[in-house]
């Protein structure tokens, strides 16, 4: 089974702006929905000035919202 891969910045700048928000909402998903995310952590995404910052599948995402976030997994689920 293919997986979505989101990466969510865990530095300091992208935390103190609501990076564990995102990962919250993700985690939250139900769970044929989460089982098809590969969720990691990465410490920086060098874009700090624009967080939360977020890869999914490869492209850098800044000023990430939940919603936003979830809004993209959406459109990209395998």
């Amino acid at each position: 089974m293919s997986t979505l891969l989101v990466e969510i910045c865990l530095g300091t700048s992208c935390h103190l702006m609501g990076s564990q928000d995102i990962i919250d909402a993700i985690e939250s998903l139900p769970p044929d929905k989460r089982g098809k995310i590969d969720l990691r952590g990465v410490t920086c995404l060098k874009t700090c000035r624009k967080g939360p910052n977020a890869r999914i599948n490869g492209v850098v995402l800044s000023e990430m919202t939940p919603e936003r976030t979830l809004a993209v997994i959406e459109d990209n689920l395998p």
